[in-house]
Parts: C-alpha cells; sequence; structure tokens
C-alpha cells in the first residue's frame, strides 16, 4: 500500500494516509476524518504560509550590494553564515511549505515566481541601460552566492528541486541571465582549491598537471594582482557565475578536444606571456575576452 503524508485536522499531528483510502482514525487523536478534509486543511495552510511568505520575501534582498562583497575567500564564510541567520525566517518558512504542500511541484513554483518577482522589482528601480547591465551583474552573482546556496544549506540539500525552478525562472525572466545553482560548500571548497574553471578544463585537456605552470601563474594573477584591482572581485564573483556552466556545455561537444586547443593557444598561452611580461592590464582585456566569447557561444 503506499502512503502520503497528512496532517489530522484536529491534533495538527502528522501522520501518513493510505492513498485511496476515504476516511481515516487519527492514531494520535482517535479522531476519525475525511481524507479531503485532512486535504482542504493542509491546502489552506499552505496558501496561508505562501502568503506569508510573499509579505517576507524581499528580505533575501536587503543591503545586497553590501553582503556580497563578502563574497571573497577570506569573509565568505562568516558572510554566509550571517546572511543565513538574518534569513533564518524565510528559510525555515520554504522549507515548511515545501515539506507540507500537497502539491510540492506547484508549491516549489510559486515559491520561486515570488523570489524572481523580488529581484525584479528591485531591477526595475533601474532605469538607465548602463546602470541595468552593471545591477544585473551583481543581482546574478548575489543569487549565485547566497540566496540559492542559503537555500541549498537547508536539510542538505533537500530543495534541489525549487532551485532547479528558481534558476529557469530566472532566465525566463532576465533573458540575458542563465545562473547555476551551487551549495555554499562547493563555493567554499573552490576558495580553497582556488578554482579557475576554464584554464582547469583548458589544462586538463592538454593533459597537463594540477600544478602545472599555466594554472599556478593565472591562480597567482587572479589572487594578487586582479582581486585587488577596481572592479576586480566583481569580475570575479561574475566568473564563479558563468564558468562552471560554460565547462559543462563546452564537455558535451564532439570536438571539445579542438575547442580547449584552440582556447589554449589563442587565449590561455598568450594571457601567460602577458603575465610574465608583467602587462598585467592586457592579461585581463584578453581574458575577458575569452569568457566573453565563451559566454556568447555556450549560454
Amino acid at each position: 500500500m503506499e502512503y502520503r503524508e497528512g496532517r489530522c485536522p484536529k491534533c495538527n499531528e502528522v501522520m501518513q494516509i493510505p492513498i485511496g483510502r476515504d476516511k481515516i482514525i487519527c492514531m494520535f487523536c482517535g479522531q476519525e476524518f475525511s481524507v479531503e478534509e485532512a486535504r482542504e486543511e493542509e491546502q489552506a495552510a499552505c496558501r496561508e504560509a505562501i502568503e506569508h511568505f510573499r509579505e517576507t520575501a524581499g528580505s533575501f534582498f536587503h543591503n545586497m550590494e553590501e553582503t556580497a562583497k563578502g563574497f571573497h575567500r577570506n569573509r565568505y564564510a562568516e558572510s554566509f553564515e550571517n546572511y543565513c541567520q538574518r534569513e533564518n525566517e524565510n528559510l525555515k518558512t520554504i522549507n515548511g511549505i515545501m515539506k507540507e504542500a500537497p502539491d510540492r511541484a506547484e508549491a516549489g513554483k510559486e515559491v520561486a515566481e515570488i523570489i524572481i518577482g523580488c529581484a525584479k522589482e528591485i531591477m526595475n528601480g533601474h532605469k538607465k541601460k548602463a546602470s541595468r547591465e552593471a545591477f544585473q551583474m551583481t543581482l546574478n552573482m548575489y543569487m549565485v552566492t547566497y540566496v540559492l546556496p542559503s537555500i541549498l544549506h537547508v536539510e542538505n540539500g533537500s530543495l534541489s528541486d525549487l532551485t532547479d525552478d528558481i534558476c529557469k525562472g530566472w532566465s525566463d525572466t532576465f533573458p540575458k541571465s542563465n545562473i547555476q545553482a551551487a551549495s555554499y560548500e562547493s563555493l567554499k571548497d573552490g576558495f580553497k582549491r582556488k578554482l579557475c574553471y576554464i584554464t582547469t578544463a583548458v589544462c586538463e585537456s592538454l593533459h597537463k598537471p594540477e600544478d602545472c605552470y599555466e594554472l599556478n601563474l593565472l591562480k597567482a594573477y587572479r589572487d594578487d594582482y586582479l582581486a585587488l584591482s577596481p572592479d576586480g572581485e566583481a569580475l570575479i564573483a561574475r566568473y564563479y557565475d558563468i564558468a562552471p556552466t560554460i565547462v559543462k556545455r563546452m564537455n558535451k561537444e564532439k570536438d571539445r578536444k579542438a575547442i580547449y586547443r584552440s582556447l589554449y593557444e589563442n587565449y590561455i598561452s598568450p594571457c601567460v606571456r602577458l603575465i610574465e611580461e608583467d602587462r598585467n592590464e592586457e592579461c585581463r582585456q584578453k581574458y575577458s575576452e575569452m569568457v566573453e566569447m565563451l559566454q556568447t557561444e555556450y549560454m
């Protein structure tokens, strides 16, 4: 016999309700009730929770630009913990909705729409095109490094279907954006390992070791020059936002070896030469050119 989770309309205890039964006796209070009555109670409770979340969801984006500055290898752990503590009630509400909703898929779509709606309202405050484009980058980075990881942080990733709905709705709402959910642990580990996704993928395709000269040089350039330059951290954050998706999509191409060889010859090797010649800003321009090209091609 198959079961679904439900609540007794009298004592509100959670119990397993056999699918196909019309009536059941609560094992906690002994009250007999109809399954339809319990379902109506669940729907009403879920609707109340969703409406409450609609009123409070905007706090996910409070002080966004200042919080986003915490995405730095030396500050991210503390910054993320503070964010989760601040948003604890919202995260508990979301978890409760997704656990108790009679239709989890529909509830997830509605929660996703509420979060995206808050972001859209913020974006509408930026009228000038240049301002909107710059702010969109910040907004994307903030979603990837704070909002989505905080949702995945709830009960070890049990809300991954919700973050999938958010990412899909995000690309529909902001057509030039394509975000991907990552866990806090993977982002934090990326700082520890000093990941450089695209360069790593290129060097691996050429059978270079993990500590090859090119990778070490570009990682040092990122940490010692780029991160300390104006807008450098924003550029790095944007890279963390899109690079994993680009690599995944390149790896699906039949001619991926030729693609990686071309990237090495036309971008990675020239960047290495520019760093060696202390032409750091030219290296930044060259590497940014590669990322922009790949974003256009694969996203």
